[in-house]
């Protein structure tokens, strides 16, 4: 009783001190005094969509249709079978899957018990898996087939008493299946023993539970965990809310409407572990009753068909793949079913920006490309750039709704003048409730402003007067490639493991194709040689790196610049 009491008076008060807050955004006035958040878990948000559209198609993967009614008695199950082999409420639960429909079904079916979701990549290296799986004190962990050799490696290293095993092609339809296996599957040989159970014997075990699974669970409560280098660079577990992606779900409707729709359809390409595509590209969709096609491994050469076939109509994406979709041929009105297209993960030049828009257009779709910006530590995205400010230079747009978002001066610390830059900070209801275990990183991300903590982003923008933020450039050394994050720390730290390496550096260079792409500058020790290092180099990466974060070229100098404070100058490094 006085739990339910202590947390009323919290959320009147939170909305209270948001509502204060509103006045400066120009989109504002649209807004209802009060927003009604969902006061439940992140299950519990899709299985309201479920009643109200039962019938909608809630996943369709390959050529295999789910219902939101299916979708549902399938979490269920996939709960009940946890409940069944031992999992209990707020424990960390580890998924490490691609988009396939059992990666859905086992992250919605954690949250209706309770338990949290330990978001990790499949493609990360044997240590990253391990660290991941350590931090998160996992004792049950649901692993896609291709990355289950990695996690017998390392298995004997953590917690971890039960792994389930997964092939992408389970719920594909016969002859996809067929074809997938002979093309890509043959190599996935799991190894069978106490800890390692299929997807089939495990949903067998929901048989034996007896009960309802279902958990009560707060808004606050903690449902997702994420890896982020944040500020330092270091990967770090992000804890998100429950609130945190049902307020930003419902906030969407309120910014950027034109991606709401019951019968519109999402290419979910952008993965489950990244916390965009996680929010924006599967909690949103389903929370009102849209589509999502699961995309487990996106081909940008595919891309035409994935919008004729599944009759795509919302495009959320990095700015390469938008790049890409204007060097395809496309008849006068086969974009008409393209309704809204976002671009996250990277800031998207004006001169991109116009031929993308531009190349809509001519192709029948209304769509303009409109910005989403965010970090991990704010649920991926707390910032959209609605139609009446999306064809404007640098503009990311408004926060959503109950996200204050300030400037501040770097050298003062003070909050910046309108028009002058400074980094962006954020308040409210996108933000982490903390680092997993690390409670002095927790407090060094945040910044006190009129007695009330921000966030830090590291990056660098300023805000116009209706309240538009418009972004600068990245103050932590972060290199974005593919849409994907890398952080130079974890890539330097790997390097100096080769013991012909004196000292090394690593930085993001322009490409095309890829955005950035990441080019090592090592120094060699005395009478070492290159041939024997870059040999060594590349045991070394596959080891400890994640395959996107493998270094495209390493050059090797007599010594790194520095700085007058002495300080490695990364910007020469960029400019060689």
């Amino acid at each position: 009783m006085l739990e339910l009491l202590y947390n009323k008076v919290k959320n009147t008060l939170r909305k209270i001190d948001m509502r204060l807050e509103r006045a400066k955004y120009g989109y504002i006035d649209k807004l209802p005094k009060n927003i009604e958040y969902f006061n439940g878990g992140l299950y519990d948000a899709i299985y309201e969509a479920s009643c109200k559209w039962p019938h909608n198609v809630a996943l369709e993967y390959f050529d295999t249709q789910i219902t939101y009614k299916e979708l549902i008695k399938k979490i269920n199950k996939v709960a009940a079978a946890l409940k069944a082999i031992g999992a209990e409420k707020g424990e960390n639960i580890t998924i490490c899957m691609p988009n396939t429909p059992e990666s859905i079904y086992m992250f919605y079916a954690v949250n209706e018990i309770g338990a949290v979701a330990n978001m990790v990549h499949p493609l990360s290296s044997e240590k990253e898996i391990e660290d991941y799986l350590v931090q998160a004190n996992s004792k049950i962990m649901l692993c896609i087939d291709i990355a289950y050799p990695k996690t017998e490696a390392i298995i004997k290293n953590t917690n971890v008493e039960q792994v389930v095993v997964v092939s992408a092609t389970r719920s594909m339809d016969f002859l996809i299946r067929a074809i997938y296996k002979i093309t890509k599957g043959r190599k996935n040989h799991v190894k069978k023993s106490q800890h390692v159970i299929t997807w089939d014997k495990f949903l067998n075990k929901a048989n034996r539970y007896i009960g309802n699974p279902h958990a009560r669970v707060d808004s606050d409560d903690a449902a997702v965990i994420m890896y982020s280098g944040g500020t330092t660079g270091k990967p770090k577990g992000v804890i998100l809310s429950n609130l945190n992606f049902n307020a930003q779900a419902l906030g969407a409707k309120y910014l950027v409407p034109e991606l709401i729709k019951s019968n519109y359809a999402f290419l979910t390409f952008l993965p489950n572990f990244h916390a965009f595509g996680l929010g924006v590209c599967i909690h949103l969709p389903l929370y009102f009753g849209s589509k999502i096609v699961l995309i487990p491994q996106f081909n940008a050469k595919k891309l035409k068909n994935y919008i004729k076939k599944y009759k795509i109509n919302i495009l959320v994406g990095v700015p390469t793949v938008f790049d890409y979709l204007t060097k395809i041929k496309f008849k006068k009105n086969e974009l008409k079913c393209i309704k809204a297209v976002v671009s996250g993960g990277d800031i998207i030049s004006m001169s991109s920006k116009t031929r993308i828009n531009d190349f809509l257009k001519e192709h029948g779709s209304k769509a303009v490309i409109e910005n989403g910006y965010g970090l991990t530590e704010a649920s991926g995205g707390f910032i959209f750039s609605p139609r009446s400010v999306a064809e404007e230079a640098d503009t990311i747009g408004f926060p959503i709704p109950d996200n204050d978002v300030r400037i501040v001066n770097i050298k003062t610390g003070k909050e910046a003048d309108l028009g002058e830059d400074g980094e962006i900070v954020v308040r409210g209801l996108s933000v982490m409730k903390g680092y997993l275990n690390k409670p002095k990183e927790t407090e060094q991300a945040f910044i006190k402003l009129r007695n009330k903590k921000y966030l830090r982003t590291g990056d660098i923008g300023y805000m116009d007067q209706r309240g538009v933020i418009h972004f600068r450039s990245r103050l932590k050394r972060m290199i974005i490639t593919n849409g994907y994050n890398v952080y130079p720390a974890n890539i330097e730290d790997a390097t100096l493991k080769c013991e012909l390496i004196a000292s090394c550096a690593v930085v993001g260079k322009e490409d095309a194709l890829r955005g950035e792409k990441i080019v090592t500058f090592a120094v060699l020790k005395e009478n070492a040689s290159e041939r024997a290092a870059r040999k060594e180099l590349a045991g070394i990466y596959k080891k400890y790196l994640a395959k996107y974060e493998i270094p495209r070229e390493i050059r090797f100098i007599p010594e790194l610049p520095k700085t007058k404070l002495a300080k490695v100058d990364f910007k020469k490094l960029e400019d060689l």
